[in-house]
């Protein structure tokens, strides 16, 4: 079930507001799939303006320095859905290694198209860099949810800030949003990331997006790792605040995420399809149906017989039909039993002129 997040208070994330009664904030992920290549990073923003995007997200990867050399690997699923790809992870990082000059191309690039970035970031220098150049909010990637300095200094930039919670416990959840407290930013939504294909949908356990938000007391969001679109559905219909998806160009194949990410030509669609879900869910509040005509599909008495002076109403003499044009179904309590007053011919209405109440 939905939570209930009227409490907190509302803030922006550039022109998006945060709240209870918004939309979610879509934000479609370009940062891992253009690697090292610019004008295709400036080619996939113009297709998500012509879809309607204003705020994108992004990631600040600009030194080898976040990764040790050795052989770890990260292993992700093949384009085949079937064959597990298993890749030096230091080789991983430096092919989506970019200068921060080339990402100041890239933000100018959204600057111009009055389009706004989100981005995550590994270190203090690319944090400072993203603040510089107008990132509306900075997000602390799942693997570095223990990290307590740099957790501390995005904090104090003045910026909202995500926390993905991927591979991590309530508790560590919990902690690092006491970090962000700690250090003056209250600004903050946590967002679920499940596991990546090929785990099975069962283990995508969206209720958790619920209970982490309500454990730290923070708006909630999904970091969706799905194949298809479903769960971007599903989390806007339990109240997600952010919802973002790796989005990827047309053609790319066997890249890392790349199986959990939407085709950028599909984004339109399934913004819209966010949209809607989050509209069909309303207010809550009663209908008012003050003024409305009687709904025609609902049914009244009707003698099952010819109805004669004394006669009591019973179901032996008395059965139901559309519209009610009569004494109304509801009231069955209320006349059960009662005499009527005057004859009613079979099939005829019953009114309340022709019993004794």
């Amino acid at each position: 079930m939905k939570r209930n997040l009227s409490h907190l208070e509302p803030f922006s994330v550039g022109s998006h507001t945060v709240s209870s009664q918004k939309c979610p904030l879509f934000l479609p992920d370009i940062g891992t799939f253009f690697n090292q290549d610019i004008s295709l990073a400036i080619s996939m923003i113009d297709t998500l303006k012509r879809a309607g995007i204003k705020i994108i997200k992004g990631e600040i990867l600009h030194t080898t320095g976040i990764c040790l050399p050795g052989d770890h690997a990260e292993k992700y699923l093949s384009s085949d859905r079937e064959t597990i790809i298993s890749e030096n992870y230091l080789k991983l990082i430096q092919r989506k290694i970019i200068s921060l000059n080339d990402y100041s191309k890239i933000f100018d690039y959204c600057h111009k198209q009055k389009m706004e970035i989100v981005v995550s970031v590994y270190d203090n220098e690319g944090a400072f860099f993203a603040k510089e150049h107008g990132a509306v909010a900075l997000k602390v990637s799942s693997s570095n949810i223990t990290h307590n300095p740099l957790i501390s200094t995005i904090a104090t930039l003045n910026l909202p800030m995500i926390i993905d919670t991927g591979h991590s416990t309530i508790a560590e959840a919990v902690r690092a949003v006491g970090w962000c407290r700690a250090s003056g930013e209250n600004r903050i939504i946590v967002q679920h990331s499940p596991p990546a294909p090929p785990s099975r949908v069962e283990e995508h356990n969206l209720n958790l997006m619920l209970n982490i938000g309500s454990s730290c007391n923070t708006f909630y969001g999904l970091s969706d790792h799905h194949s298809g679109s479903e769960m971007l559905i599903a989390a806007s219909a339990l109240g997600a605040a952010v919802i973002e998806k790796g989005v990827y160009p047309r053609g790319l194949k066997n890249e890392q995420d790349l199986n959990h990410a939407l085709c950028i030509d599909n984004v339109e669609t399934a913004y819209k399809a966010v949209q809607t879900a989050h509209f069909a869910l309303g207010s809550g509040n009663d209908r008012d149906l003050t003024n409305k005509p009687k709904y025609i599909s609902r049914m009244c008495l009707v003698a099952k017989r010819d109805l004669l002076s004394n006669d009591t109403l019973s179901l032996d003499n008395v059965t139901f039909a559309f519209p009610p044009l009569g004494i109304g179904c509801e009231y069955w309590p209320e006349v059960v039993g009662k005499k009527i007053i005057k004859p009613v011919n079979k099939g005829s209405v019953v009114s309340w002129q022709d019993i004794n109440i």
